[in-house]
């Protein structure tokens, strides 16, 4: 969805899936492989990172705009709401970010002081308010 290729349909899928809590659906974001997938993983690893199930910022975005190029605004709120929500509740708790969480929880897993990729929240909002997709922005 983010890359455009999906078909009408397959979006409508892939948006159930996104949203279903047994799969992907967090009330922090999108779990980055599906909750009920054998290899799902919240393991503390670092070399390479873990990708197996928490929840990155990146991740959120990605699926964050997918939504909104398929016109899945409402979802796409929410999805930036709950990704708000959780680097609230991290910056009150630790006064820091993380690089990534914890599905099920929202806890942050590990590397405090990671600020790369989570500021694009500020994106997220900006664009439900009617700023242009980075991408449109450096293209033009």
């Amino acid at each position: 969805m983010w890359a455009g290729f999906a078909t009408k349909e397959q979006a409508e899928v892939l948006v159930k899936h996104i949203f279903d809590e047994a799969t992907f659906n967090s009330e922090y974001g999108v779990a980055t492989l599906a909750k009920d997938e054998k290899m799902f993983d919240l393991s503390v690893t670092n070399n390479p990172s873990n990708w197996l199930g928490p929840i990155w910022l990146v991740a959120n975005y990605i699926v964050f705009r997918g939504l909104l190029n398929y016109g899945y605004e409402k979802e796409a709120r929410l999805l930036c709401d709950r990704t708000l929500t959780l680097l609230g509740k991290d910056l009150e708790k630790t006064g820091s970010l993380h690089e990534y969480y914890n599905p099920y929880t929202g806890e942050p897993i590990m590397n405090s002081g990671f600020i790369n990729w989570n500021i694009l929240v500020l994106n997220m909002i900006d664009e439900l308010n009617g700023k242009r997709p980075m991408k449109e922005t450096i293209e033009k």
